[in-house]
């Protein structure tokens, strides 16, 4: 994917995080091998002196997948999946 593609998935998740799993997405990059994209992402309800202010949850989704929801600008229920099973109570 070019820059313009990371850029679209890039708010398409931080959107989706946002809006339904109360956590923002603060990194995104590919792994060495260029299969998936790491994706950092932090609580958006966190009080600044709880101890999970910088709490991180690492995800990770196929380039595959990646590349098709930028083309459609859409998350596919795959990724929906992923963030919501792993970020819901994240931002708590």
């Amino acid at each position: 994917m070019n820059s313009d593609q990371e850029a679209i998935l890039f708010r398409l998740l931080d959107s989706y995080s946002r809006a339904h799993c109360d956590s923002f997405l603060a990194e995104m990059f590919m792994n060495s091998s260029k299969t998936e994209y790491n994706l950092c992402f932090r609580p958006t309800k966190a009080r600044s002196d709880s101890s999970n202010l910088y709490d991180c949850r690492y995800l990770k989704v196929s380039a595959n997948e990646a590349s098709l929801a930028s083309q459609k600008g859409e998350l596919s229920q795959p990724i929906i999946q992923i963030l919501q099973r792993d970020l819901l109570g994240h931002g708590s």
